[in-house]
C-alpha cells in the first residue's frame, strides 16, 4: 500500500541533506554538520521500511523471489550511481585505478571509509544501503535452503538480532583510538542495522499505538535537539555517539509508522509528495556538481542558495523522466 506522506518524509530527507551541505560549503558549522548526518539517517530507516513488503514477500518464497528482490533493486539503483560516479570522476580527482574501482563496486568503505581521495564523499551511505539489499535477502535465502521450515529464523528475529549485535560491538568497539565517523558512522559493516530498524518498524506498524509513537517520537527529538545544541557531544563523548544511531532509527521508525496513518491527501499534495519522491534519488546523488556549479557563478549565500535549488530540481526532474523512470519501468515484477 502507497502511504502519501513517505514520499514528503522522502523529499524531506533529500532536501535536509543537499541544502544542509550546500550551507557547508559556506559556513564549516557543526550544527549545520549534523544536520546534515540526521538528513542521512532518515534516508537510512526509510529504506528499510519501503523495502519491507517485498522483503517480507521473499520470506515466503525466497527461491522464487530472490533473484527479481536483487534486479528490481539493482536496477533502480546501480545505473544512476554509476552516472553520477564517472561524472564525480571527470570533475574531481579521483586518484588511482584500485580507487575508483572501490567506489564502483560499493567497497570504499566495508570497514571505514578513509579514501584517499574521497572524491565522490555521498557514496559512502549508497555503498550501506546496496550491502543491505544483499545482507537481508542472503541470509533469508541461506536459513531457507539449510533449515527446515520450522526452525528457520524469521525476517524479524533475523532483523532484530543484527541491531541487537551491532549496537553491542559498537559498544566495545568505539573508544579514543577511533574516528568515529569514518570507522563507525560511515562504515558498512556497522551500520547495516540502521536500516533493519526500517524493517522492524514496518512489521510492526499496525500493532503500535498512537500514543505510544508520539510518546517516543517526543524524548527522541528531545534528545536529538540537545545533540544538535550541543553537537561537540558527538565529537568527545562515546556514550553519546553508542546511543546517538539507536535514537534516530527509533525515532524516525515511530515517525514512518505515524505517517501511515493518512492513507489519503489532497491530490494536489499527493502530486507535490510524489514528485519530491521522484526526484529526491537523483537530487542525493548529483547536488555536489551543482554546489560546486554555484559556488564558482555566486558570491552570495542568500542568491545562491535558490538558484541552487532551482537548477538542481530542473535537472533532477528531468533525469528521472528520460532515465530513471524508463528504468523502472522495465524492472521484472513479482509473479
Amino acid at each position: 500500500m502507497h502511504y502519501p506522506l513517505i514520499d514528503f518524509y522522502r523529499y524531506f530527507s533529500a532536501l535536509i541533506v543537499c541544502i544542509s551541505h550546500f550551507i557547508l560549503y559556506w559556513n564549516k558549522s557543526v550544527q549545520v554538520e549534523f544536520v546534515s548526518i540526521i538528513g542521512i539517517e532518515l534516508f537510512f530507516v526509510l529504506s528499510g521500511f519501503v523495502l519491507a513488503s517485498q522483503i517480507l514477500r521473499l520470506e515466503i518464497n525466497p527461491k522464487r523471489y530472490f533473484k527479481t528482490f536483487l534486479y528490481r533493486r539493482w536496477i533502480r539503483t546501480i545505473p544512476p550511481y554509476v552516472i553520477a560516479l564517472v561524472c564525480a570522476a571527470i570533475l574531481f580527482e579521483y586518484g588511482d585505478f584500485f580507487n575508483l574501482l572501490k567506489f564502483f563496486t560499493y567497497t570504499q568503505n566495508i570497514l571505514t571509509d578513509n579514501s584517499s581521495p574521497n572524491f565522490f564523499p555521498v557514496a559512502w551511505s549508497l555503498s550501506v544501503e546496496e550491502w543491505f539489499y544483499i545482507y537481508l535477502p542472503f541470509l533469508i535465502l541461506f536459513f531457507a535452503i539449510v533449515k527446515p521450515m520450522q526452525f528457520r529464523p524469521s525476517v524479524l528475529s533475523i532483523c532484530i538480532t543484527t541491531i541487537l549485535l551491532l549496537n553491542l560491538f559498537r559498544f566495545f568497539y568505539n573508544g579514543e583510538t577511533i574516528n568515529w565517523s569514518e570507522d563507525i558512522r560511515r562504515s558498512v559493516l556497522l551500520r547495516i542495522d540502521s536500516l533493519c530498524f526500517g524493517v522492524v518498524a514496518y512489521i510492526f506498524k499496525d500493532k503500535i499505538g498512537g500514543k505510544l509513537l508520539i510518546f517516543s517520537i517526543l524524548v527522541t527529538i528531545i534528545l536529538l535537539t540537545y545533540f544538535l545544541h550541543e553537537p561537540s557531544l558527538l565529537l568527545g563523548s562515546t556514550f553519546a555517539q553508542n546511543i546517538f544511531f539507536p535514537l534516530c532509527s527509533i525515532c524516525f521508525s515511530s515517525i514512518l509508522i505515524l505517517f501511515t496513518y493518512a492513507r489519503s491527501l489532497p491530490a494536489f499534495l499527493i502530486k507535490i509528495g510524489n514528485f519530491g519522491a521522484n526526484i529526491s534519488y537523483s537530487m542525493y546523488l548529483s547536488h555536489i556538481f551543482f554546489i560546486n556549479l554555484t559556488m564558482n557563478l555566486f558570491n552570495n549565500l542568500i542568491l545562491a542558495l535558490p538558484i541552487y535549488f532551482f537548477i538542481l530540481t530542473i535537472f533532477c526532474w528531468i533525469f528521472f523522466n528520460y532515465f530513471e523512470k524508463p528504468l523502472l519501468e522495465s524492472r521484472p515484477k513479482y509473479t
